[in-house]
């Protein structure tokens, strides 16, 4: 069983879950941070019916790399999180060079649920701060763009906070499996089993899982 955490389909972002039998899309919804300014109202971006019928709130986040509406991405993101402690969803989170701020809004926020900090490319003492904060980190690209990165993040994740994705990148997550069981020396199966799992803690918080 193979858990891709976080990809796009027909420009739907998605929770993809792989096995021998098919696979099975669960849809997520949210507003990405390049997509602020098209929000007219920050405090309800989406409808509430949407989300609860959904897997997970997501893609959503900071992102420092458009400074320009990053003071809207901070009120959209804060009444996303609000939603996902509403509806008892999961968070697929995009981060950009604004994980200071991030960890200061899940505080304050007083968040419980779960959030899956995607494609996370940032050093390891980035990952410590975020695992302390109860985050799960999801790697991708990063594992065939810098090797030695990678393979430091994947010796410092405790297994149990681990998900893969594809994202936009068209890899099969077969490969993606394969790639990150070469880099920590274990077997494909372990990391499916364990992923799983990590998964399975995910929709025990979720109110509804949109299948």
């Amino acid at each position: 069983m193979f858990v891709d955490i976080h990809t796009h389909i027909d420009n739907q972002s998605v929770i993809r879950i792989v096995d021998e039998c098919g696979e099975k899309i669960l849809t997520t919804v949210g507003v990405h941070p390049w997509e602020v300014e098209s929000v007219e109202e920050a405090s309800t971006p989406l409808p509430c019916a949407s989300v609860e019928m959904t897997a997970a709130v997501g893609e959503v986040g900071l992102d420092k790399a458009h400074r320009d509406t990053f003071e809207k991405q901070v009120e959209v993101f804060r009444a996303m999180v609000e939603l996902s402690e509403s509806y008892r969803k999961p968070m697929i989170v995009h981060c950009v060079r604004a994980y200071s701020e991030l960890i200061a809004m899940r505080k304050s926020a007083k968040a419980k649920m779960p959030w899956v900090i995607h494609g996370f490319n940032g050093s390891v003492e980035t990952m410590l701060q975020l695992l302390r904060h109860d985050m799960y980190i999801s790697l991708g690209e990063v594992l065939y763009r810098n090797e030695p990165k990678a393979a430091e993040i994947l010796k410092n994740l405790p297994v149990e906070r681990l998900f893969l994705e594809t994202d936009v990148s068209g890899r099969n997550i077969k490969d993606v499996y394969a790639k990150a069981a070469t880099l920590i020396e274990c077997e494909v199966d372990f990391l499916c089993k364990q992923i799983f799992e990590n998964y399975g803690r995910l929709e025990t918080t979720n109110g509804n899982t949109g299948r």
